[in-house]
């Protein structure tokens, strides 16, 4: 059998001398054991990739993070496939290794998700825990669409913070788009993007909380050995699916502690062989602390942690240890294990289980129970707790979808607290009950929302500080506003459009001549360019787009033709000649307008594009390359680009067939598509079947509502659901009362109120999802894209779908821009 039908492992010139030094045996005469069960394999494939691992992580993370450290700069980056034991093993060998030698370790999160485990980031921020790292990194947003909200990033940044990453890179902002360039992975977090101006509220959110998490100390008191050497010991050449079982009770494990709030690091036997230690009963990686070491279910410990834990049971610390319980020493069955087991507590495998054997030596810092005194458990409820400047931090983050309209919240700290506010800066008090147990208060948790609580130690001075926070707590259990104490006001259904952005449609298919030979039947143009490609040569080719429009076309209205590299074309419409020369860019520098007020017929209209595709033999090397490294995928460049077309202008459009709902807030329609009249009013709902599917940027509502002269004493505008927009503003009387970017979709609008006639505005901005796509792609709206996502054939981001799947579908999707359901006001 051959080393590829047996599944390739790392090699290199150096291997067998390093080996040779390490284990004191030539790694050849193991290697049968390394692809197949044979007596011995777990110590030999324990000892290869150990060797591997510290070849690896020497070369690489030390080279560099020594380099950079000679300079005083720092080193940062990620490693591949951190997500899951079985591809760390072949990928890394260790990733908390790799992170000791970076100044700034990091992690990527890709898509529009949360995750059900913190694997990822707490594997990082773990190390940087224990070895003094101030700074921990996330890339994240990419793959997550041209949809993806403020609300969508806040949730997921938190959730990576919440588990110990305090400082973000975004992926990514594209300086231009032109070309594959919008399907890069999308999306830009730029100027492209319709809510561009608006992204200073979350950037600034972010900036507090990074400061805030950088700052502080983590307080965790439980470790978590890390089993990726069990799953070296099970890696069968390319076969890694014995490491699966142990892979998934790790993360049952971690998530069982989070879900019963109980705060830990992971310890990877890596980091504890070169900077563990034992003291007082404690259990010491570098700089952190432990009281409890948890041994998950495993096969195999390393030499120094054994030795360590042998002594931290001799000196009274808590080891609490789950089946499968390990058998083997550095690969090698040990019978000195089944003596630290007699000291552990062997507990049964539930979450219950996990927390008293936890808790009796290390007690959650929080407790967060319902109306009902039931204790909130969910993967996506999360707390972090730091100690800052004398003061205590509790960061509680609920990432979920689940809202909490009213939580208790029980501080197992005396002291007075102070709600620290995000979005402002600001520190205010908040309502609360101080017990000699510690502090209670009672707050809502909306979706995606957090709290940042702030405790400072309870001493003879603060007497008056405490006066002035306590208070008595609510204690209702029905809703947190009772609507029968209150005035519903109506809103019409129906809103007048006052302004609103240039509208625009994306003409995606087009028919093809070749050199003046026969059209070819409309098809889709992101597959034309393969197509010219085949030809190996250069070909003149045409380009024809058609559009309807049953607008008046005598009506003086702005129309544009917007393409990229105008000047490349001889264009015509309707069969007469049109100048390149653009008036300027919109959406993205790439894409130049051209000017063509006037031009357009009722009925069916056409674009000619005409030019020379002319493919250098270095493409076509280049191309070859991409195909065979992912690297040189990912520096591709084009000579030319056929791409997608646009029409921007004073319109609306209409589709011909029906619009049906899909999942993830998407809508389906065959088309065809025709350009109407801008339309004047629309009511509460989708704006993509009210004229407006492939908008891409803001419009503005206006009602009016008449208030009794009855003085107000309150009044909450609710939206009764999330909008279905990036960035809603609600003006009152001309007056902002509030930017929304995330929850809660609230705000009280007392001060902005009078008797008499009130002018209610909204402002809905959306994103460039509906112009830029996938349009085609079967799920419809994609929550993890990449360039295959506008093609025919699963790529790796659809790694769900079968590979023979027919990705692009003729009909469109879109998603649902607009209110989605009707905004209400409550007034008493």
């Amino acid at each position: 059998m051959s080393l590829e039908q047996s599944g390739g492992l790392p090699w290199s010139f150096d291997l067998e001398a390093s080996f040779i030094t390490r284990k004191g045996y030539d790694v050849k005469e193991v290697l049968p054991a390394l692809f197949f069960e044979t007596e011995g394999c777990r110590k030999a494939r324990y000892d290869y990739w150990e060797t591997v691992t510290f070849m690896f992580t020497q070369a690489y993370a030390k080279q560099i993070g020594d380099w950079c450290a000679g300079k005083g700069w720092s080193a940062t980056g990620h490693v591949v496939d951190e997500q899951e034991l079985m591809h760390q093993v072949t990928s890394v060998g260790d990733p908390m290794a790799f992170y000791e030698y970076l100044q700034i370790p990091g992690c990527d999160w890709l898509g529009r998700f949360v995750g059900s485990d913190p694997l990822v980031p707490k594997q990082v921020s773990s190390v940087a825990r224990q070895l003094g790292k101030k700074r921990t990194i996330t890339e994240s947003f990419g793959c997550s669409g041209w949809n993806v909200s403020l609300a969508d990033l806040k949730r997921i940044g938190e959730w990576q913070f919440v588990h110990g990453i305090n400082l973000m890179c975004q992926h990514l902002q594209g300086y231009s788009l032109q070309g594959l360039r919008k399907r890069d992975y999308p999306p830009s977090l730029f100027y492209q993007q319709p809510w561009w101006d608006d992204y200073k509220g979350f950037n600034d959110y972010f900036a507090r909380l990074s400061m805030l998490l950088s700052e502080g100390g983590s307080l965790a008191e439980v470790l978590l050995i890390h089993p990726v050497r069990t799953a070296w010991t099970l890696q069968c050449g390319g076969d890694m699916s014995a490491i699966v079982p142990y892979h998934e009770s790790f993360t049952q494990l971690t998530r069982w502690l989070c879900q019963s709030l109980i705060e830990h690091d992971y310890g990877s036997e890596s980091i504890i062989a070169g900077h563990g230690r034992v003291s007082g009963g404690n259990f010491i990686v570098g700089e952190a602390k432990y009281r409890v070491v948890i041994v998950p279910p495993c096969l195999t410990l390393d030499q120094v942690t054994v030795q360590l834990l042998s002594q931290f049971a001799a000196e009274g610390g808590t080891l609490i240890a789950f089946e499968n319980y390990p058998v083997l020493i550095s690969g090698k069955e040990d019978n000195r294990l089944a003596d630290i087991m007699a000291d552990a507590i062997l507990a049964d495998w539930s979450c219950a289980a996990v927390v008293q054997a936890v808790s009796a030596a290390s007690a959650p810092f929080i407790q967060i129970t319902d109306t009902d005194r039931v204790r909130v458990t969910a993967d996506t409820l999360n707390v972090r707790t730091m100690e800052l400047d004398g003061s205590l931090l509790y960061y509680v983050v609920n990432s979920g979808t689940d809202a909490y309209p009213q939580l208790q919240i029980e501080l197992s700290r005396q002291g007075v607290v102070s709600l620290i506010n995000l979005e402002t800066g600001e520190i205010g008090p908040v309502p609360q009950e101080i017990h000699p147990e510690g502090v209670v208060l009672r707050l809502p948790l909306y979706p995606g929302h957090s709290l940042m609580l702030k405790l400072d130690p309870q001493a003879a001075s603060t007497a008056e500080a405490i006066n002035e926070h306590q208070a008595a707590l609510p204690d209702r259990r029905e809703d947190i506003r009772p609507e029968e104490a209150y005035i519903l006001a109506e809103l019409s259904p129906l809103w007048e459009v006052s302004s609103v952005d240039l509208n625009s449609i994306t003409l995606d298919h087009a028919r093809l001549r070749i050199e003046g030979g026969e059209w070819s039947a409309p098809q889709p143009v992101i597959f034309i360019q393969e197509q010219l490609l085949a030809y190996g040569r250069p070909v003149v080719l045409e380009l024809e787009f058609e559009f309807e429009v049953s607008f008046d076309p005598r009506r003086q209205r702005e129309l544009y033709l917007v393409l990229e590299q105008p000047e490349e074309f001889e264009i015509f419409l309707n069969g007469v000649p049109v100048s390149p020369e653009s008036c300027g860019w919109w959406r993205d520098i790439s894409m130049r307008k051209i000017d063509i007020q006037g031009r357009a017929g009722s009925g069916r209209n056409t674009i000619i594009l005409k030019t020379e595709f002319r493919p250098s033999p270095e493409l076509y090397a280049r191309l070859e390359r991409a195909r065979q490294f992912e690297a040189e995928g990912n520096k591709l460049t084009l000579e030319q680009e056929l791409e997608s077309i646009y029409l921007l202008g004073s319109f609306g459009v209409e589709s011909a067939e029906a619009f049906e709902e899909a999942e993830r807030r998407a809508v389906w329609t065959a088309g065809a598509f025709t350009l109407t009249e801008v339309p004047e009013q629309v009511t509460s709902g989708d704006l993509t079947r009210q004229g407006f599917p492939f908008f891409a940027g803001s419009i503005r509502l206006r009602q009016s509502l008449e208030i009794a002269a009855e003085p107000i004493t309150e009044a909450i505008w609710s939206f009764q659901a999330p909008p279905d927009t990036i960035v809603s503003k609600l003006l009152i009387n001309g007056i902002c009362v509030r930017t929304f970017l995330w929850e809660p979709y609230e705000a009280d609008i007392a001060p902005y109120l009078h008797s008499g006639c009130n002018d209610i505005e909204l402002i809905l901005t959306g994103s460039s999802r509906n112009l830029l796509g996938p349009h085609h792609h079967i799920k419809g709206e994609v929550y993890k894209v990449g360039p295959d996502s506008y093609k025919d054939k699963p790529g790796w981001t659809d790694k769900d779908l079968a590979p023979d799947t027919h990705v692009y579908q003729d009909r469109y999707a879109f998603v649902r821009f607009g209110l989605a359901a009707a905004p209400q006001i409550f007034i008493r």
